[in-house]
């Protein structure tokens, strides 16, 4: 019995005394990690621009879907909201998103004039900036609140 309980006690030895050591290196650790995070949204921000500035490209030239044009800019707005940290970046992020997708709103309805294109496309333009507005405006509240 003996033996087993020296086994024990020897064993959390190592763990009860380094504890404190730990602290400093896992804040370091904590620091790299958020820092790698920021490097790493802001290059996936700039991948899904360029995404965006293509798809749309390819969109205006009926090269692309609109899913696809609408798809790239979601994700990129998603990934811009992720990487903000103050709420007045939110609005603004938003307030851009509306006013791109009544850009891509138009389009859609140009090019369904033109019999290029679809009602649906419209439609779905109309429904993520209403979405977006929607955001904006909880976004809105939620800064005001906060003040």
């Amino acid at each position: 019995m003996l033996p087993l309980f020296l086994s024990v006690a020897m064993a959390t030895l190592p763990i009860a005394a380094g504890t404190g050591d730990n602290v400093a290196p896992a804040r370091d650790r904590s620091n790299e990690s958020a820092t790698r995070i920021k490097e790493l949204q802001k290059q996936q921000i700039a991948t899904l621009k360029e995404l965006a500035a293509v798809s749309m490209k390819l969109y205006q030239s009926a090269r692309a879907s609109y899913d696809e044009a609408l798809d790239a800019q979601v994700q990129l707005l998603r990934a811009e909201l992720d990487a903000a940290d103050k709420p007045a970046d939110h609005i603004a992020l938003y307030k851009d998103f509306v006013e791109v997708m009544k850009g891509y709103e138009k389009l859609a309805a140009a090019q369904k004039e033109a019999g290029r294109g679809t009602s649906a496309a419209v439609l779905k333009f109309r429904a993520k900036r209403l979405e977006a507005e929607i955001q904006l405006e909880r976004a809105a509240v939620k800064a005001v609140k906060k003040n």
